[in-house]
């Protein structure tokens, strides 16, 4: 008998609301029913993309972990592919930049990238710390010692610094940009 009565009330309420046309439940509740999630994202300049990468301190890599990297194995196969426009093969994903150089990241080891010269001779190589963004990239030589450090925002775009904290670089896009805003190298983005 009570569940009758309570379902009863119930059904009489919504008969009565529904027959002044007013809300049924909007009034009932001191929260809004429906809420509009609010997102934001930050917004990086290269004072604070400094300050997130200094945050902690910097060391150097121990370099016999790398050695089977000094010297890119596939290095025709890379240029060729990079000369077709390609910059994703089973394994990996390759970029050619402006200075005749390329980069090699493989896909069973996404937190490190890999730099050579035309002729296949590693120039440096990458850490990151994650593989989502922001993240943050220390840039090493090949003899393990810190050649700088970068802020990646997103894909399109990072900040660059020496190990002592000046801005080297911005890049954003294709386009890498010094301290005075003046390009100084360019990518190209095939995909």
């Amino acid at each position: 008998m009570k569940n009758f009565v309570c379902s009863f009330i119930l059904f009489l309420s919504v008969y009565l609301l529904s027959s002044f046309n007013l809300p049924l439940l909007s009034n009932l509740s001191p929260f809004p029913l429906q809420a509009k999630v609010i997102t934001g994202e930050v917004k990086y300049n290269a004072e604070n993309a400094r300050e997130e990468i200094f945050s902690n301190p910097l060391k150097p890599f121990n370099i016999n972990s790398v050695s089977k990297y000094y010297i890119d194995k596939n290095n025709i196969e890379n240029l060729n592919a990079l000369y077709q426009g390609i910059t994703e093969l089973k394994d990996r994903k390759i970029a050619k930049f402006s200075d005749g150089s390329y980069g090699i990241q493989y896909y069973d080891d996404p937190m490190f990238s890999w730099y050579y010269s035309e002729s296949g001779r590693l120039i440096n190589f990458t850490q990151k710390d994650s593989t989502e963004y922001p993240c943050k990239i220390v840039k090493y030589k090949p003899d393990g010692q810190i050649a700088n450090v970068g802020y990646r925002v997103s894909e399109r775009e990072s900040f660059i610094y020496s190990s002592d904290g000046k801005l080297i670089a911005h890049w954003l896009g294709e386009n890498c940009y010094d301290e005075f805003n003046k390009i100084i190298m360019t990518r190209r983005f095939y995909n």
